[in-house]
């Protein structure tokens, strides 16, 4: 009778801790709530560096909630490529890539359209090898992905908000 008793309170306890615990407040730590821009579909974007945007892109938008129809956003990327360093035979040893984002999310009553443009850049270094300048300007051009898309949301949410 004892060990029942015992664990009919240890029962109640958890109970009792439960309760108070989902009355505190508690929220997780990863939200799956959107940042208020409302259902947004990306648009195809040209290039490598188009498809790191648009994944990168994808990963926010999948948060947003909303009962309306996805709004589309359009980005056209235009790239630079400058060399930043030059060793003793005169060969590039350091390149830096510029990259513009050109964006349009798509007008959707009573919201007009937002329109932006970001620019940001990295810099890589250039091997000596065949090819393994590929690997590195691939890095770079995800690097400059992850700027862009962080930059372009931030820009977004700051515009939508600016509208309502």
């Amino acid at each position: 009778m004892d060990k029942a008793l015992a664990k009919l309170g240890v029962l109640v306890c958890i109970v009792g801790l439960s309760a108070m615990l989902a009355g505190c407040g508690f929220q997780p730590v990863y939200s799956t709530q959107g940042s208020g821009i409302g259902p947004v579909t990306i648009a195809a974007i040209e290039g490598r560096t188009g498809y790191y945007l648009r994944q990168e892109l994808d990963r926010r938008a999948v948060l947003e909630q909303g009962t309306a129809s996805p709004r589309v956003l359009s980005v056209k990327l235009t790239r630079i490529f400058t060399p930043a360093a030059q060793g003793t035979d005169g060969i590039s040893t350091r390149n830096e890539m510029t990259v513009t984002a050109t964006y349009v999310l798509a007008a959707a009553p009573p919201l007009p359209a937002v329109t932006g443009t970001i620019t940001t850049n990295v810099a890589y270094e250039s091997l000596d090898q065949a090819f393994g300048d590929v690997a590195l300007q691939a890095d770079a051009e995800e690097r400059v992905a992850n700027q862009i898309a962080e930059r372009l949301w931030l820009d977004l949410q700051r515009q939508v908000r600016a509208a309502r």
